[in-house]
């Protein structure tokens, strides 16, 4: 995705995130030219973009946190207990997600569970979000779509420092950058740390949400060698501790899990079980380097990349005291050629492979008839995408991916169950009705292979658990924009369906939960409104309302009840060194019984629909707010409160903990949020 999709975008979407006015962008460099070499590439793709302020103003310092609440996306928490937290867009399911970073899939289905949230968003420029399967052309597996991460552009020797209180939790951030004088060689790195404190708003010694302590290092790189070729090496490093469930302080019991687990067998009341019996802890290390070499080939324009990434994930966990470890290996590799056939048309081809393995151990595997999760997944494709302007108004692209897939399930099947080739087609139009409307079409299709046990349970069970994946997941998608934008107002108007087949999901009728695909085609469809008005040069007033049609089936598929309706209001004020911004979110009513919801806060009622947890669950809104104020050119203070009218589930009699049909304890009973009122204050300074 390159600039030209990413300032139209920026426009259409200024009204949420209070931007006034773009930068222009002047090209100086060769890595800048080689940029510009591609430049029709993927501009007619429609993509909304959150901004280096929309994530400050959001006072985010997590992945989760700076998407949530962008038009189609959604933060969805899966377990109080382990704080469980993935990105979901349009609805669907969170492993049809697909995350980039500097355009690199570095993520995987095992690594959105824990490590995608230790990304820090210090130094991050933009996050771009492309919906619908076909996304990009290197994520063939993005049902859903695609968000990529881009890390801010090294312009100049800098440094930036950040120092924020969350709720007393102190939060830090340093990014440095170094430019040679002759301008050819880059550096900036990027230290950051944030702690979250744990959550317990019931009081009865099981937290809601657990604290998280977040370390992160990111180093990069860029050489120009030449007036042709660009060299770019990235190392990250993320560590990130979570621990949930027992709270600090807290008297338990000392004789082994006691029965009941609660007070009058009550979620709601005091725990006096162990503590181990309800404690989480997960440690996520992970590694990643990217090198990428760019070479500019002739004076038309034509150029080539060429990618290699690894990335290495570690998780250390306790499960109420079974243990659970994996290390998951991901390789990355692309090679793409631009071709500027004339001024007018460009053709895009290359070839890429992913091979990602993980391997595992647990104290339930001594057991011997429970079986690793162990899988091996190898991806080879070719690409071809040729963008022309089919007139002055209307442009238009066609691409097209074969990808030969492997996959083999170690311990649960007889070796590369699944042995295929697929093709994925693409089409995107965009057509400029005149200076103020444009239309963007774009017809996708995508495919994802069901690679874990993890994609709906998030760990392993002390009975076991079974794969029988006899096919991939298949999509279809159609998406239609129509954006209006004049020198105050804009607005853009939105319509997708995508039609999804052989959905995995898990089936619990048997001794054992197994992994399946379903045979149902489903069909969900999203529809969406945003409009923004700059009322003078100051003053920016937004708004947006989002409505999904999710398909029965796919409800019932689903881990966590999805967001149906949402409606943001915001304002946004800059004027002489002084910043306030506030967004109001307001997310409709759900029947959660839709979404296979079904339990019961005492363990003596369960049986007795009567007596169930709420299936209906009412609306409800938050509200965000932030002050900032320049002391001078190089230090600006903020102070901020994050959902000031202190919402949450629990306030409202609602534990996330429950007993379900069989009476076994869960901690997944989640629809609204579980942190309540946080308090930012935080200085930032830049030289």
């Amino acid at each position: 995705m390159n600039r030209g999709i990413i300032l139209l975008s920026f426009v259409a979407t200024s009204w949420l995130f209070g931007v006034e006015e773009l930068e222009k962008i002047v090209v100086t460099d060769v890595t800048q030219n080689l940029e510009q070499s591609g430049k029709l590439k993927d501009v007619i793709v429609k993509t909304e973009v959150v901004s280096k302020k929309a994530i400050e103003d959001k006072m985010a310092s997590k992945f989760s946190e700076a998407v949530d609440g962008a038009v189609g996306v959604q933060s969805a928490t899966g377990c109080s207990l382990c704080g469980l937290k993935r990105v979901k867009i349009n609805g669907l399911k969170e492993e049809h997600t697909t995350v980039l970073f500097d355009d690199v899939p570095m993520h995987s289905t095992v690594s959105s569970y824990y490590g995608m949230d230790a990304i820090s968003m210090a130094g991050i420029e933009t996050i771009e979000i492309a919906r619908g399967g076909g996304s990009a052309l290197i994520a063939p597996e993005s049902i859903g779509g695609v968000i990529n991460i881009k890390s801010q552009k090294i312009k100049a020797n800098a440094l930036e420092a950040t120092i924020e209180s969350v709720d007393g939790k102190m939060a830090t951030s340093i990014l440095g950058s170094l430019v040679t004088p002759d301008g050819k060689t880059k550096a900036s790195l990027n230290v950051s740390n944030s702690k979250t404190s744990q959550v317990d708003g019931d009081n009865n010694g099981v937290s809601e949400s657990p604290s998280i302590d977040n370390k992160s290092v990111r180093l990069k790189v860029s050489n120009d060698i030449g007036e042709h070729d660009n060299l770019n090496f990235v190392y990250n490093r993320l560590d990130s501790k979570v621990k949930g469930g027992g709270v600090d302080g807290y008297t338990y019991g000392v004789t082994g899990n006691s029965d009941p687990l609660f007070v009058d067998n009550d979620v709601r009341k005091k725990y006096i079980g162990e503590a181990v019996g309800i404690t989480e802890t997960i440690e996520t290390i992970r590694d990643e380097i990217v090198g990428k070499w760019r070479r500019k080939l002739n004076d038309d324009g034509d150029n080539m990349a060429f990618t290699l990434s690894y990335a290495k994930q570690k998780q250390n966990s306790i499960y109420e005291s079974d243990t659970y470890d994996n290390v998951d290996d991901s390789y990355f590799g692309d090679i793409r050629f631009n071709k500027m056939l004339d001024d007018e048309n460009l053709l895009t081809f290359g070839l890429d492979y992913k091979d990602e393995k993980m391997r595992s151990e647990s104290s339930f595997f001594t057991n011997p008839a429970v079986n690793k999760d162990d899988f091996d997944s190898l991806r080879v494709g070719v690409y071809i995408q040729d963008t022309y302007m089919l007139s002055e108004d209307t442009e238009i692209a066609l691409a097209l991916r074969a990808d030969k897939l492997k996959v083999d399930w170690i311990d649960t099947g007889s070796g590369d169950e699944i042995d295929k080739t697929v093709l994925t087609p693409r089409i995107h139009v965009k057509h400029s009705h005149d200076k103020e409307f444009t239309s963007r079409l774009s017809l996708g299709s995508g495919y994802r292979v069901p690679l874990t046990f993890f994609e709906s349970e998030h760990g392993l069970l002390d009975g076991g658990f079974g794969v029988d994946i006899s096919d991939i997941e298949k999509s279809k998608s159609a998406n239609y924009t129509l954006s209006y934008d004049d020198e105050r107002l804009t607005s853009t108007l939105s319509f997708g369906v995508i039609e999804l087949k052989n959905l995995a999901y898990i089936d619990d009728s048997g001794a054992i939960p197994i992994l399946k695909t379903s045979d149902e085609t489903m069909f969900n469809k999203n529809l969406d409104i945003t409009a923004g008005y700059q009322l003078t040069p100051e003053i920016t007033f937004g708004g947006s309302y989002e409505h999904y049609f999710y398909d029965k089936a796919y409800k019932l598929a689903s881990d966590v009840a999805s967001i149906e309706d949402r409606a943001k209001l915001s304002f946004d004020y800059d004027k002489e060194g002084w910043g306030f911004n506030t967004t109001a979110t307001w997310i409709g009513s759900r029947d959660l019984s839709e979404y296979g919801y079904k339990g019961w806060s005492d363990a003596d009622d369960v049986g007795d629909d009567s007596k169930q947890k709420a299936s209906k669950v009412s609306s409800y809104y938050t509200v965000d707010t932030k002050l900032t104020k320049e002391i001078n050119k190089n230090f600006s203070l903020y102070a901020g409160v994050k959902n000031i009218f202190d919402y949450t589930q629990v306030e409202k009699g609602e534990s996330p903990l429950f007993y379900d049909v069989d009476g076994g304890f869960d901690t997944a009973y989640i629809y609204a949020p579980l942190r309540g009122r946080e308090y930012v204050f935080g200085v930032k300074a830049t030289f």
